[in-house]
């Protein structure tokens, strides 16, 4: 048994019943909303971003880890994928439909490195689907896929990405260092790893690209993260000249900067060297985003899909450091997370739009305060009672604390209920 086997998800349908049709105004709060039209234009320009520079794409379904959202990601007509990340094996036994139905889904990436107490979920998930792929950066974590390859001979054969750290130091192994090159050489001379595993390439990420101010700063990043998985590729092919390679690169900032990046461009930044791989762009956020993302440049706040509705419940005249005062609101930490970022505060007020310079100033574990952004502003104080719409500073932390999202197409009625996929 495994722990997707345990979790009760919510009733979809019995969702569906108590709230299609219904306006925002005569929803509960706090509660996540998504723009359906929104979320879909984001993911098909990042699918016209990739098709335009002749490379895959991949995405990740981490933000709202829903079945809907996955095939909006995936594509339909010229511009789709067969390739997809998961961050979670809830996530992905839940997405096995996808696996039957049209879209054909062959790919899917598991995007943290293995632990051994879930290697015989992995194995088994393996038999479900054409291709798994799993991220490793840690000789010894070969060491646990032989280990298990050894005493189940009919299993299949790993497929597996190294991680390089090209700068954001979460996760991966540097160029440079000592353990990469020990990495390579235990899985590409090995006897019992090149049994057993299938170097399948390399996946870098810069998740500091989420500090960049530009657009082209983060095309800057993108590059980066190019040139560095192509050096490890040019190190594992000096071991083996017969290596077919697979380079997925990307965040969501540099995968939003792939929309100006130019083919003389790429060629320049490999310099001498020529591409040693298969290209894919990875992204997850982008058909979301939220304030971290605006901040980056890449975005606009109209390309925003998600937002959390609350109600405002108090009233604090004179008190706090800005005229008029500090308001009180029903959405504190477990509604939209205590991510910070560049915009200051855990959220913003986007409407009603007279009231947008507010934003989330103070959170508690179920309250949130409302403070004035700009002091300069002739800010009103919100009618108690109000209805508030709310930009998150990180959506994927937001969406990830919501049991279900409520999804609007352009309007403000619900034309269909989304239940993430929550738990491990």
């Amino acid at each position: 048994m495994y722990p997707f086997q345990f979790v009760a998800l919510p009733d979809k349908e019995a969702l569906l019943r108590a709230y299609k049709n219904k306006k925002l105004n005569e929803l509960p709060t706090p509660s996540v909303v998504i723009d359906r039209a929104v979320f879909q234009e984001n993911c098909e320009k990042m699918l016209a971003n990739a098709e335009r520079l002749k490379v895959d794409f991949r995405p990740h379904i981490k933000t709202h880890k829903t079945l809907e959202g996955a095939r909006l990601q995936l594509g339909s007509g010229r511009r789709k994928s067969d390739k997809i990340i998961v961050s979670t094996m809830m996530e992905a036994w839940n997405l096995l439909p996808l696996v039957n139905e049209g879209l054909s889904v062959t790919d899917f990436l598991y995007s943290l490195p293995v632990v051994k107490p879930r290697v015989a979920e992995l194995a088994e998930f393996a038999t479900k689907i054409p291709h798994l792929r799993l991220l490793i950066d840690h000789r010894e974590q070969l060491d646990i896929l032989s280990e298990w390859s050894e005493a189940h001979p009919h299993s299949k054969r790993w497929s597996v990405f190294i991680k390089i750290d090209m700068g954001t130091h979460r996760a991966g192994l540097t160029n440079e260092s000592h353990n990469l090159g020990e990495t390579l050489q235990h899985i590409l001379t090995d006897a019992t790893s090149r049994k057993n595993i299938e170097l399948y390439g390399f996946y870098c990420h810069a998740g500091h690209s989420y500090s960049s101010t530009t657009e082209d700063s983060a095309k800057e990043l993108l590059l980066e993260e190019i040139v560095q998985a192509n050096h490890a590729a040019i190190a594992a092919k000096s071991i083996d000249p017969s290596l077919h390679l697979r380079l997925s690169v990307g965040a969501t900032p540099t995968s939003h900067a792939s929309e100006i990046l130019t083919i003389e461009e790429l060629e320049s930044a490999l310099g001498p060297n020529s591409l040693q791989g298969t290209l894919e762009l990875h992204a997850g956020n982008y058909c979301c985003c939220d304030l971290q993302q605006l901040a980056t440049g890449c975005i606009r706040e109209e390309n925003i899909s998600l937002s959390v509705i609350a109600h405002v419940i108090s009233t604090y005249p004179k008190r706090g450091e800005k005229t008029p005062g500090e308001q009180l609101i029903n959405a504190g930490v477990v509604a939209l997370s205590r991510e910070s970022g560049p915009i200051i505060g855990y959220g913003k007020v986007i409407e009603p739009a007279e009231y947008n310079n507010w934003i989330v100033g103070r959170l508690s574990q179920e309250h949130g305060i409302l403070v004035p952004f700009d002091e300069h502003h002739a800010t009103k104080f919100i009618p108690i009672g109000t209805q508030i719409r709310i930009v998150p500073q990180h959506s994927c932390i937001t969406a990830a604390s919501n049991p279900w999202f409520f999804i609007v197409d352009s309007g403000d009625v619900v034309v269909d209920v989304w239940v993430p996929f929550r738990g491990w």
